[in-house]
């Protein structure tokens, strides 16, 4: 439980400070752009403690709510956020770094049949643009880019800006490490 809540602080932290907020508020917890994410991680933490029937509630909850679909077995690095839950799908299988964004309408999930090694992993600090598609065994790298509505099929590179149906690597963001 105590890595649920160090990962949901990161997601606090992330959010706050890309709405500009603070925790003066405390009704910003129930934010739609926080919520999803927090929903998840408690889901998430009941999915490692074998708890499944108990997950898969608030899984659904997610998804009735918010229309956000994250499976409860995706591992998910702190810092993420969503500006706008809607319509996001992340299968069972993925793997995302710490501190992205995922914008509206992304699925990240299996080409095919659904197992651990048919899933995309997504590096640190990477921002997936809306409705983007990020299907199969591929890589996004470290501090990439993935545009709107791409349809991610190969590995980008880190740094790498990936755009198109399907998406291509079109160059390399500045290194702002």
């Amino acid at each position: 439980m105590i890595q649920t809540i160090l990962l949901l602080e990161q997601d606090l932290v992330k959010f706050l400070d890309r709405d500009n907020l603070n925790l003066k508020d405390s009704l910003q917890l129930l934010n739609p752009r926080f919520l999803p994410v927090f929903i998840f991680r408690i889901s998430n933490a009941f999915y490692r403690h074998n708890l499944g029937f108990i997950a898969k509630l608030l899984a659904l909850k997610n998804q009735i709510i918010f229309g956000c679909d994250i499976a409860r077995g995706a591992r998910i690095s702190g810092g993420l956020y969503l500006p706008h839950p809607n319509g996001i799908v992340i299968g069972e299988h993925v793997r995302i770094g710490r501190n992205c964004i995922i914008h509206q309408g992304v699925t990240l999930g299996a080409r095919g049949e659904d197992h651990e090694f048919a899933n995309p992993t997504v590096g640190h600090e990477v921002e997936i643009g809306t409705g983007a598609k990020i299907l199969g065994f591929v890589r996004i790298g470290d501090y990439a880019r993935v545009g709107a509505n791409a349809v991610v099929l190969h590995d980008v590179p880190d740094y790498g800006i990936a755009v198109g149906i399907p998406a291509k690597t079109i160059g390399l963001r500045p290194n702002i490490t």
